[in-house]
């Protein structure tokens, strides 16, 4: 497993905690780091990861809402919740990271840490998300998508 995906995994494990305990990231870096035999570069990212994303929380949650009609937020799952915070996060905040990775990792990690059903849930929310925070991307994606489905005579 690569660098990038377990530091997303510990990201995921991180912003678990915090909505749960109501920890500052500080404390939860602390206390992961503690207990868990960490790849150094991966909690680097998952750092990374965390402290963006603890402050844009308010400005990610309003995006996150957008997308998720009749859902309050605090309702959902946890580690739905966190895992779309993650996904948003990286769609705005990291270009560098191509949408179909932000999307491929988030059911992955989806399939691995949360319900059956709830990848289709993070499927359809990311894909909203991403048709507005990165159109050109997720336009050309569309694109090759349906010219690769068009029969050939």
């Amino acid at each position: 497993m690569g660098v990038r995906r377990r530091g997303r995994e510990y990201a995921l494990q991180m912003l678990f905690a915090m909505d749960i305990t109501e920890y500052q990231p500080d404390e939860v870096f602390a206390g992961y780091h503690a207990i868990q035999d960490l790849s150094r570069d991966a909690f680097f990212q998952a750092r990374r990861l965390v402290d963006g994303i603890h402050g844009h929380l308010e400005e990610i949650d309003a995006l996150l809402a957008k997308y998720v009609k009749n859902w309050k937020i605090s309702r959902m799952a946890v580690v739905d919740r966190n895992l779309l915070r993650l996904g948003i996060y990286e769609l705005k905040y990291l270009p560098e990271v191509p949408f179909p990775v932000i999307l491929n990792e988030a059911l992955d990690i989806c399939r691995d840490f949360s319900e059956e059903d709830s990848s289709q849930f993070i499927n359809g929310i990311l894909d909203s998300a991403g048709r507005d925070l990165r159109p050109d991307e997720v336009g050309k994606r569309a694109a090759k998508k349906n010219k690769q489905e068009q029969p050939t005579e």
